[in-house]
């Protein structure tokens, strides 16, 4: 074919495709406008994910009637006049191509009104022109519709998800939108359904409430101002004790823009190396202040990734001001003892030193270890059983201290839970006959983009464990549970179920496995715990039956023995 211009039609519709990718996309370029206009207050409303109808509707200072038609040009921006001012942006929009982009998708219709003006100005757009324009009686502020997105774009719009994973999108652009300006007040409607609403009373914490819970807004430590940090940062992160299955919860901000920066995600896990266990990550909203000529917006159509004139000083401020506070809040006990030749000795070692055991007698772990000779104790897992053993107590609610039939036991009651439940959770997925716990009152459940895409196909497996989620407009409705264990919080529990369904790379094998895992992990005892003693006879007892009773799902051990003999030679008997 001959090199020609292309039509105005086909450009429009190509930057159109760049900008615009999906619901979510208009609505976080209609917001980001929204704040760019000193708004207060911004209300999202959908219709079928918004694929049927979308709204944004703020308070901000509204375009002047003159104005109103000229934002649809393509290249008209408010935000800059020259290519200097590209090195130092401090909109969020700045782009010019959103309006006419999101006009080249589908049927647009704004009102605007500056609160100076007698009236507002109408415009109504399909496929870029113009078919009307009016002046009306509004409220001072911008209101933004767009209906039948992709209406003549049907390559794009069969890419389009369901409406509820589509909606879902939209709820996580609101809710980080929300994170990054605490100030302003956020209201969102899921097919006339109010999914979220913030206070915009400027605290973070209380926007975290909203979204995650106040259990765990609460719970949430302030990051403390490093000095020696080439970047300021501030925000929140969850203490050790709270923790997801998957990277979803970790947000990140620079300059008050929503991000997407593996670099500092990779940071922020980094600081909780050693509080985490392989496979959790952290709860955390970041803000980064770099100098505006230190970051360039401009590398991608939908600004969602940014670029540092010095990555290595962004991902040390994340990192230095991450850890810091946290070996500020819960500081990581030091241990002198000798290795027990696996990572867990750290949980033990605090209640019961083993300062005088040397290398000959160190406790033997009834599980394998990664190199060395076998001895008896760490026969193959089909040959092994557990001796029976009596219960002498428990030391810091979390080990079972028992005797057997050479020397003392210790048993981590959670790991040991974990075991038992997760084999019997796997004799039922055989046996097609799993034990569901229905619910009083169904539970509603929110979910990210990823879990709302996922969880269509994750229901057969996660009915085969006794879960019964069913759609609820923008949401879904958990109505039963595995009856399996202690009580647990639902939202955690289930989005953890997940995770784990939908991520292909995890470390237990087939998805029944990965998901019996994860159910054991929630529903079994706790370290911390107190148990009588009928109950940790009982845990015993099902342990001694257990096929494999070593070590839990997760390869942690679950039991220490200490021989008699190595007891009598500690003790100089011998």
């Amino acid at each position: 074919m001959p090199i020609q211009i292309l039509s105005p039609s086909v450009a429009a519709a190509i930057a159109a495709g760049e900008v615009i990718e999906r619901p979510a996309s208009v609505v976080k370029e209609l917001i980001e406008n929204s704040l760019d206009s000193g708004a207060s207050s911004i209300t999202v409303e959908l219709q079928q994910g918004g694929i049927g109808s979308i709204r944004v509707t703020d308070d901000g200072s509204g375009i002047p009637a003159d104005e109103v038609e000229l934002a649809f040009a393509r290249h008209a921006t408010s935000k800059l006049t020259e290519a200097d001012d590209l090195t130092y942006i401090e909109s969020l929009g700045f782009r010019g191509e959103a309006l006419p982009s999101i006009a080249a998708a589908g049927k647009v219709r704004m009102v605007s009104r500056p609160a100076d003006a007698q009236g507002a100005a109408s415009v109504e757009l399909e496929a870029s022109k113009v078919l009307r324009r009016q002046m009306l009686s509004a409220a001072p502020g911008t209101s933004i519709s767009v209906d039948d997105l992709f209406m003549v774009m049907p390559a794009r719009r069969k890419f389009l998800r369901t409406p509820i994973a589509e909606g879902a999108r939209v709820k996580d652009v609101v809710a980080h939108m929300a994170m990054a300006y605490p100030s302003v007040r956020f209201t969102f409607y899921a097919d006339d359904r109010l999914a979220l609403q913030t206070p915009g009373n400027g605290a973070v914490r209380d926007v975290l409430a909203v979204l995650y819970g106040a259990e765990t807004a609460t719970v949430m430590l302030e990051i403390r101002p490093g000095e020696r940090s080439p970047y300021g940062v501030s925000g929140l992160i969850s203490p050790a004790t709270l923790s997801r299955g998957s990277r979803s919860a970790i947000s990140l901000f620079v300059n008050g823009r929503w991000v997407q920066s593996r670099s500092l995600v990779i940071a922020a896990e980094e600081a909780y190396r050693g509080y985490l266990t392989q496979g959790r990550y952290p709860v955390a909203a970041l803000f980064l202040q770099v100098p505006p000529a230190e970051v360039d917006v401009n590398v991608h159509p939908t600004k969602r990734e940014v670029r540092f004139l010095r990555e290595g000083d962004a991902f040390s401020s994340i990192q230095r001001a991450v850890r810091e506070t946290l070996l500020a809040t819960s500081p990581i006990a030091l241990v002198s003892a000798p290795s027990l030749t696996t990572d867990y000795v750290e949980s033990v070692a605090p209640s019961l030193p083993f300062t005088s055991v040397g290398p000959e007698s160190q406790p033997a772990l009834l599980t394998p270890p990664a190199s060395g000779d076998m001895s008896a104790a760490e026969r193959p897992v089909e040959e092994f059983r557990m001796p029976l053993l009596r219960v002498v107590g428990q030391i810091s609610n979390t080990y079972v201290i028992a005797e057997g039939t050479d020397g003392l036991y210790l048993v981590d009651q959670h790991a040991a839970h974990e075991q038992v439940l997760f084999e019997r959770l796997l004799k039922e997925w055989d046996g097609a006959s799993p034990q569901s716990q229905p619910l009083l009152d169904p539970y509603p459940l929110e979910l990210t983009p990823e879990e709302a895409e996922a969880v269509e196909q994750a229901l057969p497996v996660l009915e085969r464990y006794g879960f019964l989620l069913e759609p609820f407009g923008g949401a879904w409705l958990v109505r039963a549970v595995p009856a399996v264990g202690r009580p647990v919080a639902l939202a955690p529990f289930v989005r953890e179920m997940l995770t784990v369904v939908r991520d292909k790379s995890m470390p237990m094998g087939p998805p029944e496995r990965a998901l019996a895992a994860s159910i054991a992990c929630h529903s079994s005892v706790r370290a911390g715990m107190v148990l009588d003693r009928q109950e940790m006879e009982a845990l015993l007892e099902q342990l001694e039956k257990a096929d494999n009773p070593r070590h839990c799902p997760h390869g942690r051990p679950t039991t220490i023995h200490m021989s008699t003999g190595m007891l009598d030679r500690q003790f100089h008997r011998v």
